[in-house]
């Protein structure tokens, strides 16, 4: 009886994991803290290898998108439940990286746009 609770619980831990799809070069923790600082790592210098390496992203969930690159500065929900993650790219905010998620929380497509 044990074991099997044991195993449940086990079952239970791993479906809760969520892994970030991989980006080759690509350092998520700085990224995540890199607007706190604008001296040394700029998260413009990042985008592109994320937009390169597209494929890796598309069709990734809602939660491995926020394992990889942590909450959204910013998110917007759009007609037929589609949403928007959006990153900003640079300290002025002029440019982030945009994400969209069909109904189904799966990437569709990833840019770099003007902040609005």
């Amino acid at each position: 009886m044990v074991m099997r609770l044991i195993r449940l619980l086990f079952l239970f831990t791993l479906s809760g994991c969520y892994q970030a799809p991989l980006i080759e070069n690509f350092d998520a923790v700085k990224w995540q803290i890199a607007l706190t600082d604008c001296t040394d790592y700029r998260r413009i210098e990042a985008a592109p290898l994320l937009v390169a390496q597209k494929e890796a992203i598309l069709s990734a969930t809602q939660n491995q998108v926020t394992e990889l690159l942590g909450a959204p500065d910013r998110h917007q929900l759009y007609d037929r439940n589609q949403k928007f993650f959006y990153y900003t790219l640079d300290c002025d905010g002029t440019k982030e990286l945009s994400l969209r998620f069909d109904a189904l929380g799966r990437v569709k497509e990833i840019q770099v746009v003007r902040a609005n």
